[in-house]
């Protein structure tokens, strides 16, 4: 059955998807977040439209959601994180763009980029199981998202 754009923007942000976090990786995750954010905060500024919005708000709520996790019990190895589709297409983005920044794996420690590469493939094993016909058709609905007189164009 073939969603339209819309439900599928309504899917994506209902719908949840549990990820296992190393513990040790909340505070490196949460800082390639925040400066994820202040990027978005400053495209704000220049392209003010409804996908620099939604990704805003996906990762303030990523954000909020890790600062929750990182409160925890010590004794923990692992915390799930359960964040909505959209959320978690905004983490994938980011885990995805720093896994691959070669100035990123030689600043982490050695256990440290073992525990990220892991959890960067855990990441794309659940990203694999999306339907990617609807991921393309949620991007291109926030990117093409107009309001003129509350009207969708």
């Amino acid at each position: 059955m073939l969603l339209k754009a819309e439900e599928i923007y309504s899917k994506f942000n209902e719908e949840s998807i549990e990820i296992n976090i190393p513990k040790k990786l909340l505070l490196p995750l949460l800082q390639q977040v925040n400066r994820h954010y202040e990027i978005l905060k400053y495209e704000e500024e220049i392209i003010n439209n409804f996908a620099i919005h939604e990704n805003i708000s996906n990762t303030e709520m990523i954000m909020a959601k890790l600062l929750i996790l990182m409160a925890e019990p010590y004794d923990k190895k692992e915390v799930v994180f359960e964040t909505s589709v959209a959320e978690f297409l905004v983490l994938r983005d980011l885990v995805y763009c720093n896994c691959s920044l070669l100035h990123l794996q030689t600043k982490m420690k050695s256990h440290m980029l073992k525990a990220y590469k892991e959890f960067y493939d855990a990441i794309e094993s659940i990203y694999e199981m999306l339907e990617q016909d609807e991921i393309k058709a949620y991007w291109d609905y926030i990117k093409n998202y107009r309001i003129k007189g509350c009207i969708l164009h």
